[in-house]
């Protein structure tokens, strides 16, 4: 399923306000399959509300922010990128290396 992030403005909103729209988009989502509202980041200084979901498309995602009475401005479809995905045991690439490098130097 794709993941979007969506940018949500909310000048002026309190924790209330957030609550309450978190209230409402929940309620919704039983009526949209297969969308997910994954998480959400609040920067309290733009004012700005960033969420992630997985969504079959990004109008599903408007349509369910129209039915929620929330605010939609911006959409984008992204992909995942984790720090795992990256991890590796540098201990072993570092001998194997024969840098003889080890954590005491």
């Amino acid at each position: 399923m794709p993941l979007y992030t969506v940018i949500r403005q909310f000048p002026g909103a309190t924790r209330t306000d957030l609550d309450a729209a978190a209230f409402r988009s929940l309620t919704c989502l039983r009526y949209h399959d297969g969308l997910a509202w994954i998480r959400s980041y609040w920067n309290a200084a733009a004012e700005q509300l960033s969420c992630i979901y997985e969504a079959q498309n990004a109008e599903q995602i408007r349509f369910h922010a129209r039915r929620a009475d929330i605010p939609c401005d911006e959409i984008y479809e992204v992909e995942e990128v984790l720090p795992s995905e990256f991890a590796f045991d540098t201990e072993a690439v570092l001998s194997a290396s024969g840098n003889g490098l080890t954590d005491s130097q």
